[in-house]
């Protein structure tokens, strides 16, 4: 895994991992949707309540912001993919009191479903960048 990245090969990862975390939230919103965990009495945005439209978005844009991030990464370290690596965790796992600090009136099986959703966007962003790198 020697191989850098272009900034093709990491764009095109990047997205990849964004439609892939992006389809896996929006059917994860459906089945927790379904189910009763997220409900529509809580509102993440003032008199709103969560739909699909911010999931998809929040699945792509933070992804292919992210894999512009590894690209600098890549570029300018010896081990971008690990000190990616690192980073993303510990930003994912800072995300995880988001949800909890920053939704008046939330429940814990409801933040709970939204960090599972970080940590899908994440790992389809490790998965898709670690694929390309040992195809390269």
């Amino acid at each position: 895994m020697n191989n850098k990245l272009n900034f093709k090969q990491t764009i095109l990862a990047g997205l990849m991992a964004a439609v892939a975390a992006a389809i896996i939230n929006v059917i994860l919103f459906f089945i927790f949707h379904a189910v009763g965990i997220l409900s529509d009495t809580i509102f993440i945005q003032p008199n709103t309540p969560l739909n699909v439209v911010p999931i998809i978005i929040s699945s792509l844009v933070p992804t292919l912001i992210a894999s512009m991030v590894f690209f600098l990464f890549e570029k300018f370290t010896k081990n971008g993919f690990k000190i990616f690596t690192i980073v993303s965790i510990i930003l994912m796992v800072l995300s995880f009191l988001n949800p909890f600090l920053g939704i008046p009136g939330i429940t814990i099986g409801y933040a709970l479903v939204l960090d599972v959703m970080h940590i899908v966007v994440v790992a389809a962003l490790l998965y898709f960048i670690n694929r390309a790198k040992k195809s390269n």
